[in-house]
């Protein structure tokens, strides 16, 4: 996968001297793990849990969904793309050109995820380019750049175990993608051994990134963007502004609307069903990134201890399994999103909306306070949101709940319109929550 956000600009030997008081942030609950580290991470566990699964896929006794599988890297590739302008030919500017390809590579895997079989061909193809070619210029800049590893091998220490982490996965990337560009040309176990061999890659990589930044780069170092690029005169050409978490929640915005306009397209005929196991996994992995990058969980904000990164990790394996292994885990996790939508439109009622708003009635300020108009619509669409959430959450469960007639009408008739709504408002609270950030 496109790997790897390096270490630029020079090294700042002087925070090796840091006060010893700063250690103690390491005994805090919270853990602080960028976006980059997370999805190396959960691309990590990915590829731990294909190899695994490959070995039993070949004896025949899993079924396989080749399509979706590869739908997923590419949203996970697609991720990095959005979040931090990182592509398969290395680190550009996060500009809204960048952001946009980004959103269409990942509604793109999407696609494959939902029908697996009609875009088998044409994802495999791309996940083979962008991993052979994310391999050869990730090893080409790795070698020749004079801030990588002509610099880092000169510090002993992590930067040198960077540099090996870095070389250890463009290569394995360089031999996968050729894996799958020429199908066949490898046995599928030893294939198998290279997936598990380049999972556990990135989870050493990612240990390395998140050492190495700790140690030599400041806080104001930690941008993912250049900011000494000059910035162009074209709109699509100019750096975005968009949080991490509205990067985020832009591509799931525009995913729900996807998933609506597919979902009343099958209600009425006119395409076929598609993959549900897929969707239902795809929705895990977003809920696991979405907890692991911002501790956000069913409409809460949750502190990233080691806990939760264990919970975000198992909903990111049993997300994979799901688009990997069609048929098995289709009938717990339908419930298992059902509920958390549930649950989670309650929470954000009950933190963000009708609950602050009983606490003033009950605990009035001593002195009115006018709310600006941004912050008053703000509310209204979380209070929308957290509505059709959990009216989302109903009728994903209406089928097991009320098996007969009228479970099937209201989940036919409601779950599009709801979805669509869905995506809507989170495409709404990215704009207002980039305004009040700019004012």
């Amino acid at each position: 996968m496109a790997a790897n956000k390096m270490i630029n600009g020079k090294l700042q030997e002087g925070s090796r001297s840091q006060p010893q008081s700063q250690s103690s942030i390491t005994n805090k609950a919270e853990i602080d793990i960028s976006i980059e580290v997370v999805l190396l991470v959960v691309g990590g566990v990915f590829f731990l849990l294909f190899g695994a699964l490959l070995f039993l896929i070949d004896r025949g006794v899993l079924p396989y969904s080749e399509g979706s599988m590869y739908g997923i890297f590419v949203v996970l590739v697609s991720m990095q793309v959005i979040t931090m302008g990182k592509t398969p030919f290395g680190d550009v500017l996060r500009s809204r050109l960048v952001v946009f390809i980004g959103i269409l590579t990942a509604m793109i895997g999407t696609l494959a995820i939902f029908y697996p079989v009609h875009l088998s061909a044409t994802i495999r193809i791309l996940a083979g380019l962008i991993v052979l070619i994310a391999g050869t210029f990730g090893m080409l800049q790795l070698f020749t750049s004079k801030d990588k590893a002509r610099k880092w091998m000169k510090v002993p220490g992590i930067l040198q175990e960077l540099t090996a982490a870095c070389a250890l996965v463009y290569g394995i990337e360089i031999l996968l993608g050729i894996i799958t560009l020429r199908p066949g040309i490898m046995p599928n176990p030893l294939t198998a051994v290279f997936l598990l061999i380049f999972g556990t890659s990135l989870f050493f990589l990612a240990r390395c990134i998140h050492k190495a930044t700790r140690r030599y780069i400041s806080t104001d170092a930690k941008r993912v963007l250049d900011p000494s690029k000059p910035e162009s005169r074209f709109f699509l050409l100019k750096e975005t502004s968009l949080t991490v978490g509205n990067s985020f929640n832009l591509y799931q915005g525009s995913l729900l609307i996807l998933l609506g306009a597919l979902v009343l397209l099958m209600i009425l005929g006119i395409i076929p069903s598609f993959n549900s196991d897929g969707q239902l996994g795809l929705l895990l992995v977003l809920t696991s990134i979405q907890l692991l990058a911002l501790g956000e969980f069913m409409g809460s904000e949750l502190s990233r201890s080691w806990p939760a990164i264990a919970l975000g990790i198992l909903f990111a394996a049993t997300g994979f399994f799901s688009c990997i292994v069609p048929g098995i885990l289709s009938g717990v996790i339908q419930p298992l999103i059902g509920l958390q939508n549930v649950l989670s439109g309650v929470l954000v009622l009950a933190t963000k909306t009708v609950g602050p708003m009983v606490y003033q009635i009950f605990q009035p300020p001593a002195e009115p306070v006018a709310l600006p108009p941004i912050v008053r619509r703000l509310a209204l669409v979380l209070t929308a949101t957290g509505i059709v959430t959990i009216l989302f959450g109903i009728n994903m469960l209406a089928p097991l709940l009320l098996p007969g007639l009228l479970g099937m009408v209201a989940y036919a008739l409601l779950l599009p319109t709801l979805i669509i709504v869905m995506g809507s408002m989170v495409l709404v609270l990215v704009a207002i929550t980039q305004r009040i950030k700019g004012e």
